[in-house]
């Protein structure tokens, strides 16, 4: 956002028509919190290329309205309604409750079941982490701000090369879930940018962002710390290999974690 850009705050709507060639989504609007826009009006806004790629047609989506380069703009775009809305809400409604009354202590090691919760993926799904069981997944964390090259870069890379050494390895069941520590940013389009940015294939592997008060829980029942400093969010990192009953089967902390040993972890559980 550059110093010609005005912030128009928060607006949400029905989403009627979208053209992906102009990355253009054209909205009916149900709220407006700027004097610009009229509630029931329809505005087409310019928007950034991986919300273009998702679309969102016929969705309710909240986003925030930005003017600049004489076009009006959406930015951190997320869906309010679709498949799956509900049971977001109500599987995170009950995670709020657990971890709340969780210790800080108690967080997921190895051989402990993780908790159920949902996240909303690149691709706008909501997904519950329950719909994964019954095969292994790995689990990182990660924001696509981070500029510390051997922090969340260099986990991302290693997600991305442990996704395409699995691939050759034939280990076709394990799945991939990256979580995002900075959901006010890192909205679904800006984590389906991010993770083509990378090459990451996306057919098993889920960029999931949310609230911040569910990211804030995740965070705790996995047992990573963060801190905001100068605008930027310092964090431990973990990265855990997940078995198909949910269960921790394996556990690494740090950012410097080699895809060999998940590898071999991941062999043990899918390969009698």
């Amino acid at each position: 956002m550059g110093a010609a850009s005005l912030a128009a705050g928060m607006v949400g709507g029905r989403v009627v028509a979208v053209d992906t060639e102009d990355r253009v989504l054209t909205v009916e609007l149900t709220l407006s919190k700027e004097a610009a826009f009229e509630e029931g009006q329809t505005v087409p806004f310019r928007v950034a290329m991986g919300d273009a790629a998702i679309g969102y047609e016929g969705r309710l989506i909240r986003a925030e309205a930005v003017e600049y380069g004489d076009r009006w703009n959406l930015e951190r775009i997320f869906p309010v309604d679709g498949t799956g809305a509900k049971a977001y809400r109500d599987v995170n409604r009950r995670f709020h409750r657990e971890t709340a009354t969780t210790s800080r202590r108690n967080f997921a090691r190895v051989g402990d079941y993780i908790p159920d919760f949902a996240g909303i993926d690149q691709n706008g799904n909501f997904v519950q982490i329950q719909e994964l069981r019954g095969r292994p997944f790995v689990i990182n964390f990660v924001f696509t701000r981070c500029q510390v090259p051997e922090m969340c870069p260099a986990s991302t890379s290693r997600m991305e090369e442990l996704q395409e050494r699995a691939g050759e390895e034939g280990l076709d069941d394990l799945q991939f879930v990256t979580i995002t520590l900075d959901p006010e940013f890192d909205s679904p389009g800006v984590l389906k940018q991010y993770a083509k940015g990378y090459g990451i294939e996306e057919e098993n592997f889920y960029l999931l962002t949310g609230t911040q008060e569910w990211v804030d829980d995740v965070l705790r029942r996995f047992g990573i710390l963060t801190v905001e400093e100068d605008g930027t969010i310092n964090h431990t990192m973990a990265t855990l290999l997940v078995d198909g009953s949910g269960r921790v089967s394996y556990r690494k902390e740090g950012s410097s974690w080699k895809v060999e040993e998940f590898i071999e972890a991941a062999r043990k559980l899918l390969i009698p």
